[in-house]
């Protein structure tokens, strides 16, 4: 997304297009604070939707346990059976901050800070439809 934003979309085919004349000075400054938290990417096969209709960000999903490689996702009467699976690169989980600060103490060229949340380096497949328990 922040490639796009400073770049415009990518073509698909081949490398990206290189930065327009405005964006070349820029720099990007990732910041964790602390220890950087494990994260696991969620891919399941089907649509998550809330009961109410409300947006999904920031609500609670179901309970997520992990034994082995094998995972379950619980929420009240349905779970959904997965795997886990290591990714081939490691992802980095990032927030804009709005700030910025001189690149390297140049004060031409700036950098946009960016915070970091966490590190995936494992995802969750769930690839068939939950099971009901009553």
């Amino acid at each position: 997304r922040v490639w796009r934003e400073l770049c415009g979309p990518w073509r698909g085919a081949g490398p990206p297009a290189p930065p327009p004349k405005a964006a070349r000075g820029m720099a990007a400054l990732v910041r964790f604070e602390g220890k950087p938290a494990e994260l696991i990417l969620l891919e399941i096969q089907s649509m998550a939707i809330m009961d109410d209709g409300s947006p999904l960000a920031g609500q609670f999903l179901g309970l997520l346990q992990a034994k082995g490689n094998a995972v379950t996702l619980t929420n009240g009467p349905r779970t959904l059976y997965g795997k886990l699976q290591d990714l081939p690169k490691p992802l980095v989980l990032m927030e804009r901050t709005g700030q910025e600060e001189p690149f390297r103490g140049d004060k031409v060229r700036k950098s946009f800070i960016l915070k970091a949340h966490g590190v995936v380096r494992r995802k969750a497949i769930f690839n068939q439809r939950p099971q009901l328990s009553v």
